[in-house]
């Protein structure tokens, strides 16, 4: 999974999970309101019975009014399990039209113009294990209409997932890296062979900005 797949989908799930905090939250808010209410209507009712069973008694007839109904307090648990099965279902159309569709006022896989944003496509990366360390080659793909001079490789080394071991830049041949064309890099490895877990490529400009890439093979 490339770096721009895991930030559409960071901010598609932040998102998504704040919505349906913010249902849950109003439609818990809607229902303590409503049931509220309803006690105070309850408490209406039954003082009026009181009231109109006091003067009965007092005066022996019954005053002419009209029948109040009764109002029963709905159990709590449906009221609750509704909202929750609202607000999921709310916050998972919100997942699909912010992160899948044109829609979005954000960049998503659907409207986003990812070839004209990011200028590098790896094509090809393999690997090779000795007991002495490992070895690197690849290949990548300048899909932008511009030449990038002084391109480098810089290979991340890890120890654990968690724990960076090492960094090593490598330079992009030929140099500059012509528009629409292929360069490759590769690199030996040797040092701190009993530490190493893995490793991670990503790119830099002549002046160490990072570059962004994406991985692929349509290149033409």
């Amino acid at each position: 999974m490339n770096e721009y797949t895991v930030q559409v989908l960071d901010q598609t799930l932040r998102i998504s999970l704040w919505t349906f905090l913010v249902i849950f939250i109003a439609s818990l808010t809607f229902i303590s309101l409503r049931l509220r209410a309803r006690q105070e209507k309850l408490s209406d009712y039954f003082s009026r019975e009181f009231d109109e069973k006091y003067e009965k008694d007092l005066t022996g007839t019954r005053p002419e009014s009209p029948p109040y109904p009764s109002f029963q307090l709905s159990n709590r648990l449906p009221m609750v399990v509704q909202a929750l099965v609202l607000s999921l279902i709310l916050s998972l159309i919100c997942f699909l039209v912010i992160g899948f569709t044109p829609l979005s006022p954000l960049t998503n896989f659907a409207n986003s113009d990812l070839e004209g944003s990011t200028p590098l496509r790896l094509t090809f990366l393999t690997y090779e294990r000795f007991h002495d360390g490992f070895s690197l080659q690849g290949e990548v793909w300048n899909q932008s209409q511009e030449p990038i001079e002084g391109l480098r490789a810089l290979v991340q080394i890890w120890r654990s997932e968690r724990e960076l071991l090492d960094q090593v830049p490598v330079a992009v041949q030929p140099d500059p890296l012509s528009a629409e064309s292929a360069g490759s890099f590769s690199i030996r490895y040797t040092e701190k062979s009993p530490f190493l877990y893995g490793y991670q490529v990503t790119f830099q400009s002549e002046e160490g900005v990072k570059m962004p890439h994406v991985q692929g093979f349509d290149v033409d």
